[in-house]
Formats: C-alpha cells, structure tokens, sequence
C-alpha cells in the first residue's frame, strides 16, 4: 500500500503547486477524520481526499481538450466550457485515478468527480470529501472553523452548511450557477 501512496503523492507534487498539494494534504487529512467518526473506509477517504484536485493545475483549455479527447460524460458540458471550465477538473480527476491509479471504485470515483458540484443520492464518501474540501485546516473562509467542528459533530447540517456556503458564494459574485450545483441543492435542502 506504501507504494499506491508513494505513487499518489510523486504524481501530485510534480503537478500541483506546493499550496494545492498542502491543500489536497489538509483534505485528505479531514475526510480520514469523518470517515473514522462516519464508519466509512478511512483508505478510500484518503484516497479521495489526495486526488481530489489531481487535475486542478490543468488549464482551462487543457480540461476542455481533455475532457473531449476522453469523451468524460458531464452534465451542462457546453454551458461549463463556457462559463465555468475550471469545475471541469473533478470530472477530469476521476480520469485521472482511473486511467493513471488503476482506480476501479466506483465511490471513490464519485467522490472525485462530484467534490464541487455534488448530486443528488450522493454516498457518505462523497459528502465527507464535498465537505472537507470545503473547510479544510488550510481554508480560512469565515465560516470554516465553524463548520469543519460542527461536522465532527452533525455532519448533516455541516453538509448543508457548505452546500449553502457554495451557492451563496457563487450568487454573490453574480456569475454563472450551474445547473447541477441547483439540483443538488435541491435535493438537500428539503
């Protein structure tokens, strides 16, 4: 298992910036907590958390050409190269544990491809890495500290909390809300 690590970080600290690795470090670290609190398998949490943003240094323009070389299924696909190509990464990251991980599990995977989007039925894997990207030890956003205690406590209303600090974040710079972000949204809040 030494080696699948070693691996993992050899390819995240020749591709990301040492802030981006730090921070997939501090997510990797958080989504092993709650997994631990949450009974969901800590190896695949770290995991997760680790490759999360495997594909973050990519250009816009690389993730576009990627996404379509691959042919990777995503929803609002125009819509996202138009307004918004950067959230292509979780879809590109998924490729990315499959094709150079030999990842085959299909929640883990998930939990790459839907860590900033979300969607609706997601499993206890997918919440935890949705959420610990999101307030993990490196971010310093206001309500952070906050939620990263409250998760440990009621995950669910931690999970509602971000969701809700994503759609806010996204509403007050006044800029495209995609579709996908609305129906996870949506089947959550009520």
């Amino acid at each position: 298992m030494k080696n699948f690590e070693q691996k993992i970080f050899n390819y995240l600290a020749a591709r990301l910036s040492p802030k981006r690795f730090e921070h997939s470090c501090n997510v990797a670290k958080l989504s092993v907590e709650l997994a631990s609190i949450y009974g969901v398998d800590v190896l695949k949490a770290q995991t997760a958390g680790l490759l999360h943003d495997c594909a973050k240094s990519m250009t816009e323009k690389a993730l576009i050409s990627f996404c379509v070389r691959k042919r990777v299924k995503t929803p609002n696909f125009k819509a996202l190269v138009k307004y918004a190509p950067q959230l292509l990464h979780s879809f590109a990251g998924e490729i990315i544990a499959k094709e150079n991980f030999d990842i085959k599990d299909r929640d883990l995977l998930n939990a790459v491809r839907n860590h900033t989007l979300g969607r609706p039925e997601m499993s206890m894997l997918e919440k935890i890495l949705f959420t610990a990207d999101a307030v993990s030890y490196d971010r310093k956003f206001p309500f952070s500290a906050k939620t990263r205690k409250l998760a440990k406590t009621d995950f669910n209303a931690a999970f509602k909390a971000v969701m809700r600090a994503k759609m806010e974040y996204v509403l007050n710079k006044g800029v495209w809300l995609c579709p996908k972000a609305l129906e996870t949204w949506n089947f959550y809040a009520v």
